[in-house]
């Protein structure tokens, strides 16, 4: 079975914006860009909730936390959305849309 899985990269190129524009769901160039800035801004807001919880800096976090392994649970989110960020601002790269996506993360983190 390990060989019928897919890997995140192999997963980024299957979906392809020739394959979008393609399929009739995005019908331009433009269209995709706005889309991903969006799906970009979506990220950047969850990420800055998250870091907005009162355990995000350690100063809250009691023994139950811990214990609990809300903590951890909480962290691993945050990393995940930073590198969701991260690949969206690649993306967005490749769509000569990287002011906008630095605008974006900076205007979130405000």
């Amino acid at each position: 079975m390990a060989g019928n899985v897919i890997s995140p990269s192999q997963a980024v190129e299957s979906m392809s914006i020739e394959r979008l524009l393609a399929s009739g769901q995005l019908e331009s160039v433009e269209q995709v860009r706005r889309f991903e800035l969006l799906r970009l801004a979506f990220f950047a807001l969850k990420l800055r909730k998250l870091e907005q919880r009162p355990n995000s800096g350690g100063e809250y976090e009691d023994d139950c936390d811990r214990k609990g392994g809300q903590g951890d649970e909480l962290e691993f989110r945050r990393n995940l959305l930073r590198h969701v960020i991260f690949q969206q601002v690649l993306t967005l790269m490749k769509l000569d849309a990287r002011d906008q996506a630095l605008q974006i993360i900076a205007a979130c983190r405000q």
